[in-house]
């Protein structure tokens, strides 16, 4: 499965120069291996790990979405998608 969602972001990275990936140890592979390779393929720029703040990371996507940014966030652990819930209006 993390081979298959690892392709998806490829897809989406390639086909979207706009799209940009995020979260915590994103550039690292993911605590998942999910994100394997991608900073070596995309770069630094659109593949980038950010602090250990659920909050932040949504709000953060939420952002650049407002801008036109193809925003990517990934919350490594499902039960901490609700505290990231607040920042959706």
């Amino acid at each position: 499965m993390y081979q298959a969602i690892n392709h998806a972001l490829i897809l989406a990275l390639e086909n979207d120069p706009r799209s940009v990936i995020f979260g915590e140890d994103v550039a690292f592979g993911g605590v998942f291996r999910c994100t394997m390779d991608l900073k070596k393929c995309f770069g630094a720029d659109r593949v980038f790990n950010t602090p250990l703040c659920e909050q932040g990371i949504a709000g953060f996507g939420i952002g650049l979405a407002n801008v036109g940014i193809s925003a990517i966030a990934e919350i490594q652990f499902a039960d901490y998608i609700f505290p990231a819930f607040d920042q959706v209006p």
